[in-house]
């Protein structure tokens, strides 16, 4: 995978784990508040990298349960709005107030 080969040494932990753990629900909140800006705005990944990236994980959380949305066009979507105004994730403390699902399985087993 890509993302191997990047150079910036900055990886957050519990973001990581999240790429790596599907999920059930939230996954709109993830890609928009996390994901998305997480891999292009923190590790740099071109916007290729970050649909694929990206899309992996919908695929993984899909055999969950349905997408009930395009995740073309969710995924397409959150990337040019990054493009147009920068920001970035939100952090795990944050996360802990806004979407307890989400902050309960990234500290899970940490």
């Amino acid at each position: 995978m890509a993302r191997s080969q990047t150079i910036n040494s900055t990886i957050i932990w519990w973001i990581e784990k999240l790429l790596q753990t599907p999920v059930d629900d939230y996954r709109k909140f993830a890609v928009r508040h996390i994901l998305a800006p997480y891999l292009i705005n923190i590790i740099r990944l071109s916007s290729d990298e970050a649909n694929d990236t990206i899309r992996s994980w919908f695929d993984r959380c899909h055999s969950l349960r349905r997408l009930d949305f395009n995740p073309s066009h969710m995924i397409r979507y959150n990337i040019n709005t990054l493009k147009r105004g920068s920001y970035l994730p939100i952090c795990l403390e944050k996360l802990k107030s806004e979407c307890t699902y989400l902050y309960k399985v990234v500290i899970s087993s940490q």
